[in-house]
C-alpha cells in the first residue's frame, strides 16, 4: 500500500533526524570529564543495549523488508498513525530543546553523571526536570505506533520501562552532587508534566 510506504519513509526520516541530534551533541560535548555512575545503572545500561539492538533489528526489517514482518502488523487506522507523525516531531523538538539547554552538561543515557556537571534550571529545565527523557518517551511511543508492528512495539515498551527505572538512580546522584539545591529544584519543578499554575522561578546562579 502506498500509505504504508509513506509511513515507513517518515518513520525512517524521523529516526535519522532524532539520531542526528544526539550525534551532534556527542560531537560537541567535552569528552575529558569522567562519569559518576553506579553498578545498578551499569546493569540497566547493559540490558537497555540488548533491547536497543532488538529494536534496531526490528526497525530495519520494518523499514527495508516490510513483507517479512507484515504478519506482526497491528491494525491501526491511518489517521492515528498520521497523528503519531506529529507527536514524533513534538518529541524530537523537546529532546533538542532539552539538549540545547544542557549544553556541555549532557551525557548519554545510562552512562552516568559527568563529574563537571552544573545544575541547569533554565530553558526546557524550567518546565520539567527531565525534558530529554520526556521527549524521548514521546518520540519512542509515537514511532512504535507509527510503525504499527509488534516487532518495534515490544522492544519499545521494554526500553521505556528501563529508561524510567533508572530515573530515581540518576536523581539520587544529582542530590549527592548538588544537595539542597537539587532538592529545592525537585520541589518546584515536576518530573515530566509541566505545571500550568505557577511559573518556575529562576534560581540558577551565574
Amino acid at each position: 500500500m502506498a500509505s504504508d510506504f509513506l509511513f515507513r519513509l517518515v518513520f525512517s526520516l524521523l529516526w535519522f533526524v532524532f539520531l542526528g541530534i544526539f550525534a551532534w551533541c556527542a560531537h560537541s560535548i567535552n569528552r575529558a570529564a569522567g562519569r559518576r555512575t553506579t553498578r545498578y545503572a551499569k546493569h540497566l545500561r547493559a540490558i537497555a543495549l540488548v533491547f536497543a539492538g532488538l529494536y534496531l533489528a526490528g526497525s530495519l526489517l520494518y523499514a527495508l523488508l516490510p513483507s517479512s514482518v507484515s504478519f506482526l502488523s497491528i491494525p491501526l487506522p491511518d489517521s492515528i498513525r498520521l497523528g503519531m507523525v506529529g507527536l514524533g516531531v513534538v518529541g524530537t523538538a523537546f529532546v533538542l530543546w532539552g539538549l540545547v539547554s544542557l549544553g556541555k552538561n549532557w551525557a548519554p543515557s545510562l552512562s552516568g553523571l559527568r563529574t563537571d556537571t552544573v545544575l541547569i534550571t533554565t530553558g526546557a529545565y524550567r518546565l520539567v526536570r527531565h525534558p530529554v527523557y520526556l521527549g524521548a518517551f514521546i518520540f519512542l511511543a509515537a514511532q512504535a505506533l507509527l510503525a504499527a508492528n509488534l516487532l518495534t512495539l515490544v522492544p519499545t515498551v521494554a526500553l521505556l520501562t528501563l529508561l524510567y527505572a533508572q530515573l530515581p538512580e540518576e536523581e539520587s546522584m544529582l542530590i549527592d552532587r548538588f544537595g539542597d539545591e537539587y532538592r529545592e529544584y525537585m520541589k518546584r519543578t515536576p518530573r515530566f508534566m509541566p505545571s500550568l499554575e505557577n511559573e518556575p522561578k529562576q534560581t540558577e546562579k551565574d
